[in-house]
């Protein structure tokens, strides 16, 4: 997004006095200014084709049409506000249309965009920000598209488990082909632009056809518009992709595209379906085509998967923000203080805190492990210098800003401390007494803690003199540093001030990670307190007598991308045994988890190249075969994969729910988001309360 870019009080540069005065047709306005029409689409802020946008669409399109039978117009300018075109359809009303609503809106969209693309005066869409789903579609129902060279194009849909409903799938392949000519197996086209989400940059969208030309840089934008209008539409010729042709034999060598990125299992529908909408659409007329996508659309949007999707998006777009009456403030961060950073965890919360360009004051308690914390970050640096991207002079730089000391007290000048120790309350309780002897009044202190709150941690501050109203816990998942780890959570306590979560939340959102806002009062929060249930029920499995290779199996085939004793594994069984210390202290568990005993066995999972699995170089070489002796009286039955999957998914939905319903979260929505983003909670199936309500469990 682009804001402060107003692109109407541009008019006046190109024109003599307008024909009509701006005409106002609520979310649209038009004017006729020496024979050319101009449309500007802003709803205030991001625009999205809602029923309403699309109505009054229609309205201008009639007026327009109207005073071209009186004077003929050389052609209309659609243009978007300050923030482009706009970002696609109105998630909200698709998600709460049933069938025959959806598709009565869909068909409405459709007669408006035939109407401006069949119609006898030419469109110009012109881009300047952003243009994506429906809204691109609008686009692409004009005769050409121009695009400031800072603009965005694209179709996120099928990341919402939809795919595009108006056009989108017909029109766009008509002008970029389906696969590139000149690099069918790398290269993008419309197989790629719809079939992966993908959004491109304005330059990149040129190269395939997406858009007809790029305002150069500099331009008056709506001179340029004008120009193109009246010099170039007119004799714009736009060639059928010979691929159209050939679209059932490219059919075979996309599908292992998507049946990667979908894990090999036949969900989500979405890219598959969307994949034969284009391949035999392809070879219809464009009104038949459209016809076949607009039933496939109705038919995936409508179902759960789709419901699913767009809930995950609506959702995720809700928590970046907090609620509009919440009466805290965010204050400034400059200075980012991170304890433990020559860890696993502490490392990449200051890798992050450096890409999002705060300085960052790198605490290590052991001064042999300093070198630890330059070597970790160069380490996720190396990509970009192998790439050419970062060059070594750029990689100092960025060291430089991290001030790497073994003095605690230089954390306590810093805007915001975050500590990330084992998970060991006495070794925390003396970090927190000694950082509160003389931290910044103003200053935020969070922990990482996977288990333990600022109930206890914020004690433990408070006993050196900290402020507990400054403390809260940061909780980010593993590996923090990868884009996909989005999740962070952020608990309050209840001596939490409003001013300390808006900080915390605004923090989060500038290093690019999800915040969802929890309560303090449950053992392991939300995603682990929830995790923990889902391991022991799948222990108790295994104690039962199925094989851990085959509860693993069945979750990862059913669920997650990787079972709970291969997440185990991954995440660190001393972490999950910690966890465990921290649960069983509220409450016992009998049978001791197994983690416990591979803890004390120093099998810490693939960190250490044992756990409940055997490994070589990181890689899983089989089960560990003493893991057996662990549980010396093992049954012999052996659970079928449905029923593996119904009691893990229960036992996880039963932990859920409990915490909705002591609002320990604050919705169901922000529930199964947290889960999803947590630990890979399929979001076609939306999450353990969706899921569940799906079932007939709720």
């Amino acid at each position: 997004m682009r804001p402060g870019v107003a692109t109407m009080v541009m008019h006046a540069c190109i024109a003599t006095a307008p024909q009509r005065g701006m005409i106002p047709m609520g979310l649209f306005q038009h004017d006729i200014r020496n024979g050319t029409a101009w449309v500007t689409f802003d709803s205030g802020g991001m625009n999205t084709l809602s029923q309403a946008a699309v109505t009054d669409l229609q309205a201008v399109t009639a007026a327009i049409a109207k005073a071209h039978a009186t004077t003929p117009l050389a052609g209309v300018i659609l243009k978007g506000n300050k923030f482009g075109l706009g970002a696609g359809a109105n998630i909200g009303e698709l998600m709460g249309a049933d069938r025959a609503q959806l598709g009565g809106f869909i068909d409405v969209g459709h007669a408006a965009l035939f109407a401006i693309e069949e119609s006898a005066i030419p469109w110009l869409a012109v881009v300047d920000g952003l243009a994506l789903g429906g809204i691109y579609e609008l686009a692409l129902a004009c005769r050409a598209i121009v695009a400031t060279e800072q603009s965005t194009v694209g179709f996120p849909e099928i990341r919402l488990n939809i795919f595009p409903g108006l056009g989108g799938t017909q029109r766009m392949p008509r002008r970029s082909g389906l696969v590139n000519a000149a690099d069918p197996v790398n290269g993008d086209a419309g197989f790629t632009a719809v079939l992966q989400g993908k959004n491109f940059r304005a330059k990149e969208a040129l190269a395939i056809k997406m858009v007809d030309a790029l305002v150069p840089s500099g331009a008056d934008v709506d001179r340029f518009a004008e120009t193109y209008l009246r010099e170039t539409v007119p004799g714009l010729v736009r060639e059928t992709p010979p691929d159209l042709a050939n679209a059932e034999a490219l059919k075979g060598m996309i599908l292992p595209m998507i049946q990667r990125a979908t894990m090999g299992r036949p969900n989500p529908r979405a890219p598959y379906v969307a994949l034969d909408v284009m391949v035999k659409g392809a070879g219809l007329p464009l009104r038949e085509g459209i016809k076949l996508e607009r039933d496939a659309f109705v038919d995936v949007a409508t179902s759960a998967e789709g419901k699913a999707g767009m809930r995950f998006f609506y959702t995720q777009q809700s928590v970046q923000k907090l609620p509009k009456s919440f009466p805290g403030r965010a204050r400034p961060i400059k200075r980012v203080g991170v304890d433990g950073a020559d860890g696993f965890m502490g490392n990449a919360i200051a890798w992050l805190a450096l890409e999002a360009g705060y300085d960052v004051v790198a605490h290590v308690p052991i001064a042999k492990f300093v070198p630890a914390v330059p070597e970790k970050l160069t380490t996720k640096y190396g990509r970009a210098l192998k790439k050419g991207s970062m060059t070594q002079a750029d990689l100092a730089a960025k060291l430089a800003r991290a001030k790497v000391t073994t003095n605690l007290t230089d954390l306590q000048s810093c805007d915001i401390v975050i500590e990330a120790r084992m998970e060991n309350p006495e070794i925390k309780a003396e970090f927190y007494r000694a950082l509160g002897k003389g931290m910044n009044p103003a200053g935020l202190v969070a922990s990482n803690s996977s288990s333990m709150g600022p109930g206890l941690l914020g004690s433990f501050f408070a006993e050196g003199g900290g402020r507990a109203k400054n403390f809260l816990n940061l909780h980010f998942f593993s590996p923090a540093e990868h884009p996909m780890m989005q999740l962070v959570e952020v608990i309050r306590g209840k001596d939490t001030a409003d001013d300390a979560v808006a900080t915390a939340h605004a923090f989060v959102r500038s290093i690019n990670k999800t915040p969802v806002v929890l309560q303090d009062g449950s053992p392991g929060f939300l995603v682990n307190a929830g995790l923990a249930a889902y391991m022991l029920e799948a222990e108790k499995i295994y104690r039962e007598g199925t094989p851990v290779e085959a509860i693993d199996a069945a979750m990862r085939e059913a669920i997650f991308p990787m079972g709970p004793f291969e997440l185990g594994d991954q995440a660190g069984l001393d972490i999950a045994a910690g966890m465990f210390d921290t649960i069983a202290a509220a409450t016992p568990i009998d049978p001791p988890p197994l983690v416990w005993k591979l803890r004390e066995a120093k099998r810490f999972g693939v960190k250490s190249g044992a756990g409940i699995y055997d490994y070589t170089d990181g890689k899983k070489t089989g089960v560990w075969p003493g893991l057996a002796a662990l549980v010396p009286n093992r049954g012999g039955r052996v659970a079928a994969k449905d029923e593996i999957v119904e009691r893990c998914a229960r036992a996880l939905y039963r932990k859920a729910r409990e915490l909705c319903d002591r609002r320990i979260v604050a919705s169901e929505e922000e529930c199964d988001l947290a889960f999803v983003f947590g630990i890979g909670f399929a979001m076609y199936l939306g999450g353990p309360i969706f899921y569940a309500r799906q079932r007939g469990w709720v």
